[in-house]
């Protein structure tokens, strides 16, 4: 299975796969991309790891987009229909986007390097409504960063990649990156 996997992927049709699952995940999908963009990049020249990266990110960032736009929806609906968790909570969601509103762009960029999936923090910047810009220009630097060091991994370490991202040193990076935002947002917001 695994290796018919990693065939796919290496074929022309994984760059397509590869793009829905960017675009999906962005919204709904729980599989990340990232390990599809690194096995797309494994054997490649380096200038040709820069196409998939760049389709990843794009894809990514109008999933992201499209998530904002439904969190947005969201609130709009719950207003219309009086769906009391919603409505009874507007005040809250008010007061957190003003919180919020300056840090939308190191959120969204920060956001990209953690675990915590990628549609949570657009679904809620769209429900908070805040400043679409910054949050469009995190997303697009966080996620295409992310997605240039998966890509680089890949053409780099090649079969070996899978040990890295399993490796200790990886989670403990993650749960660092996670931590660092949770300490941030803490002390910002106090």
């Amino acid at each position: 299975m695994k290796s018919r996997l990693i065939k796919y992927f290496k074929s022309t049709k994984g760059i397509y796969a590869m793009c829905i699952i960017s675009f999906t995940e962005s919204i709904f999908f729980i599989i990340p991309p990232d390990p599809f963009l690194a096995l797309i990049c494994i054997g490649k020249k380096f200038k040709k790891i820069f196409y998939p990266f760049f389709l990843c990110t794009i894809f990514s960032v109008v999933g992201g987009c499209i998530a904002y736009y439904l969190g947005e929806q969201i609130v709009n609906i719950s207003k219309e229909t009086n769906f009391k968790f919603i409505t009874n909570n507007l005040e809250n969601i008010e007061k957190l986007k003003l919180k919020i509103n300056d840090q939308t762009f190191t959120m969204m960029l920060t956001s990209a390097f953690t675990p915590l999936p990628f549609k949570i923090f657009c679904i809620s910047a769209g429900v908070m409504n805040v400043n679409f810009m910054d949050f469009l220009l995190g997303s697009i630097i966080g996620r295409g960063s992310r997605f240039f060091i998966f890509s680089y991994l890949g053409y780099k370490y090649g079969d070996r990649f899978e040990e890295i991202t399993k490796s200790k040193k990886f989670n403990i990076l993650m749960i660092s990156l996670i931590g660092f935002l949770i300490i941030y947002l803490y002390y910002k917001w106090n």
